[in-house]
């Protein structure tokens, strides 16, 4: 008989809106940005050619689940990932995504 893995109902809220923050390209884009760095707002904006608006909002739903951290510097805000893990997340959704894109069953290596 199969079984399903007990999964509280707030670890499936967390887990889904975790996906849904990872939705937006932008985003995975500022958490790539971060990967090695600490940047502040200005660094991103220039880095990615997105307005300061723009990557502001990004930056705070991404704190708000615990994806990036900061830390104040005199008058500047340096962001870096808090959680670098996030990271394997996505390069396995991408694994998965090459797969699908190229029409290759899993487990084929497609570099």
């Amino acid at each position: 008989m199969a079984t399903v893995k007990a999964l509280s109902a707030p670890e499936l809220a967390e887990t889904a809106a975790i996906y849904k923050v990872l939705s937006n390209p932008t985003r995975i884009r500022i958490l790539y940005a971060l990967e090695n760095n600490e940047l502040d707002v200005s660094s991103i904006v220039n880095l990615l050619e997105l307005d300061q608006p723009s990557v502001s909002h990004q930056l705070a739903i991404l704190k708000k689940h615990q994806l990036v951290a900061f830390t104040k510097v005199g008058k500047h805000v340096l962001y870096r990932l808090d959680d670098p893990h996030i990271l394997e997340v996505i390069e396995a959704t991408i694994a998965h995504v090459k797969h699908v894109i190229l029409g290759l069953p899993h487990g084929v290596e497609n570099d």
